[in-house]
């Protein structure tokens, strides 16, 4: 998955919406004629970058004739005191798009890094790590964005990509034999069936309506086990359903291909990052040196 200028735009554009309103009244009353001033954008903690672009828009909205350095790129490691950007610009730009700009940086960053904790904690079984559309409305895009720089895997991105059959589909239609039937006689031909099944009775009537793709939704991990035995290589095989960082391996190590995750976007860490005019603060340093000392 890639983004682009376009595409990211109108998100940027709100944020500073929100941020500038009718105007800065602190710095917008400091900069008397606006003079240049060089700036640093660097990690005070360790973890996967990602937003550059977004940091980058968010620069250019205000100041488009800014120069702007990378000193990274999407998916680099950091660590403590790592520079990510250097700017040129007038003031007023810094204080303008200071905190919009790193709010972009430090939310993808802290989903890119989570979802790589997960990724290599699973990384011997070749399992697929995938997100959810669990996280933030109408930022669904940009969080599975951060997934995919972080070594994760896309789940769907909404109710158009795949037929997906959950639970109240099952209800309303009466059983699964039945919503397959149905949803199979209007679906176009280039769409795969998942069922989400929480039962290994549910396993056994997905597969016998033929999906493609079967949701083990919350089942232990013994049940599963027999689910994988059952389904013996006809469909593919997803475990999704509270899905953490203690219950992660045990899960990939019994042979689903796919482990679905909605904590890597629904709840997330940010990874802290700051920007400074000129040199960065004292107090940065001290910071930074004590996380090194630390290993991160």
């Amino acid at each position: 998955m890639l983004l682009n200028r376009f595409m990211i735009r109108p998100l940027i554009e709100q944020g500073l919406r929100e941020e500038i309103s009718s105007g800065d009244t602190t710095g917008g009353f400091l900069v008397g004629d606006d003079p240049v001033q060089t700036a640093n954008i660097y990690a005070k903690g360790k973890g996967i970058v990602c937003g550059m672009l977004f940091a980058d828009e968010t620069i250019r909205q205000i100041e488009p004739e800014a120069e702007i350095e990378y000193c990274v790129q999407d998916g680099d490691v950091v660590e403590p005191g790592t520079v990510l950007m250097r700017i040129k610009a007038r003031a007023s730009t810094f204080f303008i798009i200071e905190r919009s700009g790193l709010d972009w940086l430090q939310q993808l960053s802290g989903i890119a890094t989570k979802t790589r904790r997960y990724a290599d904690l699973v990384k011997h079984t070749g399992v697929r790590i995938t997100d959810t559309r669990k996280g933030w409305p109408g930022l669904r895009m940009v969080q599975k964005y951060a997934v995919r720089v972080g070594g994760g895997h896309n789940h769907i991105f909404n109710l158009a990509n795949c037929v997906l059959v959950k639970d109240n589909h099952i209800k309303i239609a009466g059983s699964i034999t039945e919503a397959v039937k149905v949803l199979r006689a209007s679906a176009q031909h280039t769409f795969k069936f998942e069922v989400e099944c929480e039962s290994l009775e549910m396993v056994e009537e997905a597969l016998a309506a033929g999906v493609e793709i079967i949701m083990f939704d919350n089942m232990d991990l013994d049940e599963m086990k027999v689910a994988l035995k059952l389904v013996n290589g006809r469909a593919l095989c997803e475990a999704s359903g509270g899905i953490n960082e203690t219950t992660i391996v045990p899960i990939a190590e019994i042979g689903v291909d796919i482990i679905s995750i909605g904590d890597l976007t629904h709840t997330v860490k940010a990874l802290d990052i700051s920007l400074d005019v000129k040199d960065i603060k004292p107090s940065a340093h001290r910071t930074i040196g004590r996380l090194k000392a630390v290993g991160g």
